[in-house]
């Protein structure tokens, strides 16, 4: 017990330094690039912080006889990072309009959480199904990347400027150093690494602890282990809020539910078999509803203060005794 407590510590204290320095690097290499935080967010951010649900699916799917646990990650996951992750944010800064991000990675979204919910609703996720998961996450970053022209910043003088570098149709950036951007990417990478060992250790001394109380995996995996693995979320959003880079943190929250519905729940149909728990489809529905709320709210262009955060974190808190 006296090691699990000490991995809870030790995984926030990593958590925390990592993810500043990730999220600085991630805004830099935005900066650099003449790419909008948002897209940064979604395909650096959102798929690097959403590592940790993939290595903790996949290693319980190939180890267990049910996937319950990775399921019920995914499931959970994708509920606590549109509450709690956000929920906090939210409470830090307030989130601008945000309608056309809505309308398009938000509907992406929906859509990525829409195909698991079909698939895995049925108590089953066989290796086709996976592979359509594993295909629809293709299909969808190259959704985003196509689709990030709209991303790249507005320069005030199109005329290009000397020695500038063009970085899409009719648009320029100043020339930066090559080793500027390398050093941005390196931290960027060093910081999600960093984000990924301190979550490691979290998940790690989390599920021992539940695990002592008698806890089941279905349970452990919609809220304990949802919650560890979305720590990455968590912690780069706080960072991203007091920053006042919200567009970094939707960016975020976005790339990683996608990530999580396609990606590791593909994963962890391939590496595992057997029957899904049937309490896990009323949390599979919730988990939609929610997504589809969040981006019907960020369709309206409405701003979101602390009202809009408290709300979240009580959405989170009634979604945790539901699944208990």
């Amino acid at each position: 017990m006296i090691l699990s407590i000490l991995a809870l510590v030790g995984g926030v204290a990593i958590l925390t330094a990592a993810a500043e320095k990730a999220v600085a690097a991630a805004e830099e290499l935005s900066a650099h690039l003449g790419i909008s935080p948002l897209i940064v967010g979604a395909l650096v951010v959102g798929l690097g912080t959403s590592l940790p649900e993939m290595v903790v699916s996949g290693i319980a799917a190939a180890q267990r006889d049910t996937i319950d646990l990775a399921v019920g990650n995914v499931v959970g996951s994708n509920a606590a990072n549109l509450t709690l992750v956000l929920g906090v944010g939210t409470l830090i800064c307030t989130v601008k309009d945000q309608s056309s991000v809505m309308r398009r990675e938000g509907l992406l979204m929906v859509s990525a959480t829409a195909l698991f919910t079909v698939l895995a609703y049925n108590g089953t996720l066989s290796q086709l199904e996976a592979a359509i998961l594993l295909a629809g996450m293709v299909v969808a970053a190259g959704i985003v990347v196509t689709g990030s022209g709209d991303g790249l910043h507005e320069l005030a003088d199109p005329t290009p400027p000397q020695h500038a570098k063009h970085v899409g149709v009719d648009r320029y950036t100043e020339a930066v150093p090559t080793s500027e951007v390398r050093s941005s990417v390196f931290w960027a990478v060093a910081g999600l690494v960093g984000v990924l060992i301190g979550a490691q250790l979290m998940v790690t001394g989390a599920v021992d602890i539940a695990s002592e109380f008698g806890a089941s995996e279905a349970f452990i995996g919609l809220t304990v282990v949802a919650v560890g693995t979305s720590l990455p979320e968590l912690a780069t959003t706080v960072v991203s809020a007091r920053r006042n880079s919200m567009d970094l943190v939707i960016g975020n929250l976005v790339g990683s539910n996608i990530f999580n519905s396609l990606a590791v729940g593909g994963v962890a149909g391939m590496l595992g078999t057997g029957v899904i728990e049937e309490s896990i489809n009323r949390s599979m529905l919730i988990m939609l509803g929610v997504a589809v709320a969040t981006v019907a709210w960020g369709a309206t262009g409405k701003p979101a203060g602390k009202a809009a955060g408290i709300l979240l974190l009580t959405v989170y808190v009634a979604l945790v005794a539901a699944g208990a």
